[in-house]
């Protein structure tokens, strides 16, 4: 009995369809109905209900569920425990992340995890979200960090870090001594914004929407949070932008939105298919310095 043909029989279960479970374990629709129908024909049973192909389960595919669960979990704790004993573990991981989790989240938790592990090349592919979470779901990258709450079916999403954006001026800005200004008093301002594939962007936007509040208008559009902080320092009046981006600078005024506006970056996976794929996953996970920077920010 594989476990590839039972990884597929869970992955179906517990994404609610064929392609849902396809997408996450990163091969195609046939492949994976192969795979259970083989299943079947090793082990001689039906395990889906005549009519509910992928709903409900009989009493024979509700054990061969309860066994695939408890066999994937050793499966990762075999990954784990080795990973753990052995600084030799090696391979390639790719991430794809937008540009708050690119630039001032990930390069201090990588050199970290670089020196653990030297063995395992990571590369990291830095855009803004609606390309970083496109490269995830064309296989092109392991994982995707990303500031957008809507995910793609089949793919496992775990809340990575929070964050807020801000306002930020020039220090000589009429507002620069204000700790925070009403959504209302935007409209008076000339902002620098982001592009239609940002995070951020798509963030306001739904924000400014909630709140009864015409989205404010925009003549200059960057890809890139940094561009925008570059154009405020070098005279436009104003630029929302992740307080991140600006948490060491000191020619800035960065001013908070009243209501506030937070969110959360979220890191997105399918199968976790290599050794080296879940010792970087379980490194990100469970790296406390992520939290604590969370707590400090808001």
């Amino acid at each position: 009995m594989l476990f590839r043909q039972m990884e597929s029989f869970t992955a179906v279960i517990e994404k609610g369809s064929i392609s849902s479970a396809a997408a996450s374990l990163g091969i195609s629709q046939p492949a994976v109905s192969k795979h259970i129908s083989s299943l079947e024909n090793e082990l001689g049973v039906k395990l889906f209900k005549r009519g509910h192909k992928c709903s409900l389960l009989t009493r024979e595919g509700e054990i061969v569920y309860k066994y695939s669960k408890k066999i994937r979990s050793s499966v990762r704790d075999i990954l784990k425990e080795v990973a753990d004993a052995s600084n030799e573990v090696s391979g390639n991981v790719s991430l794809s992340a937008s540009s708050i989790p690119g630039d001032f989240v990930l390069p201090g938790l990588l050199v970290d995890f670089s020196a653990r592990y030297p063995g395992i090349e990571t590369d990291v592919n830095i855009s803004d979200s609606k390309t970083a979470l496109e490269r995830l779901i064309s296989r092109d990258a392991d994982f995707a960090i990303i500031g957008e709450e809507k995910h793609p079916a089949g793919f496992e999403v775990h809340p990575f870090f929070d964050d807020e954006i801000v306002l930020v001026v020039k220090p000589d800005h009429f507002l620069a001594g204000r700790e925070t200004i009403a959504l209302k008093e935007l409209s008076e301002l000339v902002f620098i914004g982001r592009t239609e594939g940002s995070g951020t962007r798509k963030v306001l936007e739904r924000f400014f929407h909630q709140q009864g509040i015409d989205m404010i208008s925009t003549r200059l559009n960057f890809g890139h949070v940094m561009a925008v902080v570059n154009a405020v320092e070098s005279g436009a009046e104003a630029g929302i932008v992740s307080r991140r981006a600006v948490m060491n600078n000191r020619s800035l005024a960065v001013i908070s939105l009243d209501p506030p506006l937070r969110r959360t970056f979220y890191l997105i996976h399918g199968t976790v298919s290599t050794n080296a794929m879940g010792v970087m996953l379980d490194f990100l996970l469970n790296m406390n310095r992520v939290k604590q920077d969370s707590d400090n920010l808001l």
